[in-house]
């Protein structure tokens, strides 16, 4: 399995969606740094989504190949439990998309750091399709999502994560409307699970709800010039 990236500066705005409240800022990351980022969605229900494509084809994403796409993502909860938080994996037909939903612990990360959470979400490149598309859709709370620092996996997931937090009716948000609430019951999470399509055109996520263990860094897409 192959490491994927998210490189913040890939990404833009859903086209498709009016009124989308998407930009990217920078932030102050898991590690205390500065760090780009792209912050979408608001506390109104506003729906909001950012994209970015991929070739499927030798040198970008190898057809048949196992992946995993790796960020940071703080955020995308609020207290009334009504929010949208997900990411999705399609090819060439978006009713045949993975949706995998990254809030109240639906998919599991791989650790949690100062509050941020540290994804690792696996896919298998399609043999048919072009081109793979990622989105990120938020809407009922604002959720960050964030690239790793040096495309270096292994040192995100040697870090000693945050204690288990229950004290609180949410997950933390970079920004916040009057502050982070106190005193107030955790909002649980509901136990469901990813959703996964009828037809997964052979994006099969091996384990949608289970954090994979390590690999090495993701090296394609750097070697494709991602900076030009």
């Amino acid at each position: 399995m192959t490491d994927l990236f998210f490189c913040p500066e890939r990404w833009e705005p859903d086209p498709m969606i009016s009124g989308n409240e998407a930009v990217m800022r920078q932030v102050r990351s898991f590690s205390g740094k500065m760090a780009d980022a792209w912050q979408l969605g608001d506390w109104q229900g506003s729906w909001s989504a950012i994209s970015a494509v991929i070739p499927v084809e030798t040198g970008w994403l190898e057809p048949g190949e196992d992946y995993r796409f790796c960020f940071w993502l703080n955020g995308g909860e609020n207290s009334r439990q009504d929010e949208t938080c997900m990411l999705e994996i399609f090819g060439d037909d978006w009713e045949e998309r993975l949706c995998f939903p990254l809030n109240r612990a639906r998919t599991r990360p791989l650790l949690e750091k100062n509050h941020w959470l540290l994804y690792g979400i696996p896919f298998t490149a399609p043999e048919a399709a072009e081109e793979l598309h990622f989105r990120f859709v938020a809407a009922g709370a604002v959720c960050t999502v964030a690239g790793i620092p040096d495309m270096d996996m292994a040192a995100c997931e040697a870090l000693t994560p945050d204690p288990p937090e229950t004290g609180s009716p949410q997950r933390y948000n970079v920004v916040f409307p009057s502050g982070y609430p106190a005193g107030t019951k955790r909002a649980f999470p509901d136990g469901k699970r990813t959703a996964i399509p009828k037809k997964a055109i052979c994006l099969t996520a091996a384990a949608a709800c289970i954090a994979v263990g390590s690999v090495l860094v993701y090296r394609a897409l750097h070697e494709k010039n991602l900076r030009k």
